[in-house]
C-alpha cells in the first residue's frame, strides 16, 4: 500500500515529498483514518528515505566533536561532514566548554565513579546530589528540592503524582509535552489548555472550574517558552490567586539560569518565587548537563517521594552530571558577565533579524524563531543553510501547530558576533530568494 506518489523532487503536488515532514504526514494519515502502526510506520519510514535523497532531510544528523557553537556536523546525506556554526541546541551559557565545568566532571569521575546504579530511594544518591538540592532551595527560597533524571521526568513525574481524579488542571496551550504526558499519566479526568500567554482566557477557565471543580486546580505555565521564545506574564497569573484558590506549577527549563539575580530564573526575577507552589526546571541547558529538578514546600517533597514514579524508579543521573551542575551553578552565580554576555548577543542578532525584516511576534529570549509556514521552503531553507555552514533543524507539527512552522535560532554566549552576522546575512539573501517576505 503506497500513500506517497512517486514523484520527483522538482515536482510541486500535495502529495510531494517537499510537502511533508514525517509528522505532519503522520498527522494526515491518522486524520484519514489509518491507525495500523505498521502502515504508518512504513510510510513514514518511506518519506524520511525520499527525503534524504532529495537532500532535504535533517533530522538524521550528528556532531562529530561534540555540542559547541561551532562544531563539525555529519548528516545521513551521503555528504562529506562539515563545519558549522550551530543554532538547535539549548546550551545558552556555552558552560560544557568550561575548563571549570570539565576539571569538575573529571575530578567526579576518579572520586565516585560513573554511574550511580539505581534510584534515589534506593541508595543511588550521593553528596552531589544533595548539595545541588541544598543549592537550588536556597537560591529559590523553598523547603524542599528533589533531582529527576531529566528535565522531562521532572514535570511528568510530579504532574502524574499530583493531579488527582476530581482535580481541574489548566494549561497554558504551549506547554511542552512533558507536562501534557505527565498530566495525561495522573489521575485527572478534567484538563483544558488557555490561550497562550493569555491573562484574561485564563481567567475564564478559572471561573468554569471554581463552578465545576470538586477538587483542586492546579494552573501550569512555562516562565519562558521553547518554541516561540517569548516570556510568560507571570507577575499577572500570580496575581489570579487573589480572587482565585489554585496551585502554580511553573516550568523553569529555559529561563533558570540566565534570568533574575545569579540566574535564579524569571520567577525571582518577577519576585513571585514565594506564590508558585512549584517551580521545575532542567539541568541540560544553561548548566550545560542532565537531570531536573522540582523545587516546593517540605510536605510534597514527602509526598512525591513515595508517589512519583519518575522518581522512584528510575536511576539517579550520573556523579559527572551532578559535579557539571554544581560548578555551573557556581559559575553563573560568581559571574553575572557570563549571563550579560548571552544577552547583548541575543539583542544584538535580534536587532540586526529584524532590520532585515524579519517579524519575530513576541519572542524576546535567546530563543529567536523565524517563521516559514510553506514546509517546501522550510526543508529548503534549512538545507540551503547547511550547505552554507550553518545548522538548525526545521520544526513542525507535532512540536508545533500545523501551518505554523519555523527554524529557531538559539543564541549561545559562545556564538562570535560574526557567526551572527553571517547567520542573519545569509537569512536575508534566503528570505529574498524563497519570497518569504
Amino acid at each position: 500500500m503506497t500513500y506517497l506518489k512517486e514523484t520527483s523532487p522538482q515536482e510541486d503536488t500535495g502529495d510531494c515529498i517537499y510537502s511533508y515532514t514525517t509528522g505532519t504526514l503522520m498527522m494526515n494519515l491518522k486524520r484519514s483514518g489509518l491507525v495500523d502502526v505498521d502502515i504508518l510506520a512504513e510510510q513514514m519510514d518511506g518519506l524520511r528515505h525520499k527525503q534524504i535523497e532529495a537532500g532535504i532531510f535533517s533530522f538524521d544528523t550528528f556532531t562529530c566533536n561534540g555540542s559547541d557553537a561551532l562544531t563539525t556536523v555529519a548528516t545521513e546525506l551521503g555528504e562529506a561532514s562539515r563545519e558549522c556554526s550551530v543554532w538547535s541546541t539549548n546550551l545558552y551559557l556555552g558552560l560544557n566548554r568550561h575548563p571549570k565545568v570539565i576539571e569538575s566532571v573529571v575530578d567526579a569521575v576518579r572520586h565516585f565513579g560513573t554511574g550511580c546504579g539505581t534510584s534515589a530511594v534506593s541508595g543511588g544518591m550521593n553528596i552531589l546530589h544533595r548539595k545541588i538540592e541544598n543549592k537550588i532551595s536556597e537560591w529559590l527560597g523553598k523547603e524542599a528540592t528533589m533531582l529527576f533524571p531529566t528535565g522531562y521526568t521532572a514535570n511528568m513525574g510530579t504532574l502524574a503524582a499530583l493531579c488527582a481524579k476530581d482535580d481541574h488542571i489548566i494549561i497554558d496551550d504551549e506547554s511542552h509535552a512533558s507536562i501534557r504526558d505527565g498530566i495525561k499519566l495522573s489521575s485527572a479526568r478534567k484538563w483544558i489548555s488557555f490561550a497562550h500567554n493569555s491573562v484574561e482566557d485564563l481567567k475564564s477557565k478559572l471561573e468554569l472550574a471554581r463552578e465545576n471543580c470538586r477538587g483542586k486546580v492546579v494552573v501550569v505555565v512555562e516562565s519562558a517558552y521553547s518554541m516561540s521564545g517569548d516570556i510568560c506574564p507571570l507577575a499577572d497569573i500570580v496575581k489570579l490567586k487573589e480572587s482565585f484558590d489554585f496551585l502554580l506549577f511553573v516550568d523553569e527549563a529555559h529561563s533558570f539560569g540566565i534570568y533574575g539575580d545569579g540566574g535564579r530564573g524569571l520567577c525571582y526575577h518577577e519576585g513571585v518565587t514565594d506564590k508558585v507552589d512549584f517551580i521545575t526546571s532542567t539541568f541540560s541547558k544553561a548548566t550545560a548537563s542532565l537531570g531536573g529538578f522540582v523545587a516546593m514546600s517540605r510536605r510534597y517533597s514527602s509526598y512525591f517521594q513515595w508517589s512519583a514514579n519518575a522518581y522512584a524508579f528510575q536511576a539517579c543521573f550520573t556523579p559527572s552530571d551532578a559535579a557539571a551542575v554544581l560548578a555551573s551553578l557556581e559559575i553563573i552565580e560568581t559571574n553575572p558577565e557570563v549571563i550579560s554576555v548571552l544577552h547583548q548577543k541575543k539583542d544584538y542578532m535580534r536587532g540586526r533579524l529584524k532590520k532585515s525584516g524579519f517579524d519575530l511576534r513576541n519572542s524576546e529570549t535567546p530563543i529567536i524563531p523565524i517563521y516559514i509556514n510553506d514546509t517546501k521552503k522550510l526543508l529548503n531553507i534549512c538545507f540551503e543553510l547547511y550547505k552554507r555552514g550553518i545548522f538548525s533543524v526545521p520544526v513542525s507539527y507535532p512540536m508545533v501547530p500545523e501551518n505554523d512552522g519555523r527554524i529557531r535560532f538559539i543564541v549561545n554566549a559562545r556564538h562570535t558576533y560574526e557567526q551572527i552576522d553571517d547567520t542573519v546575512d545569509t537569512l536575508a539573501q534566503l528570505a529574498k530568494k524563497y519570497d518569504l517576505f
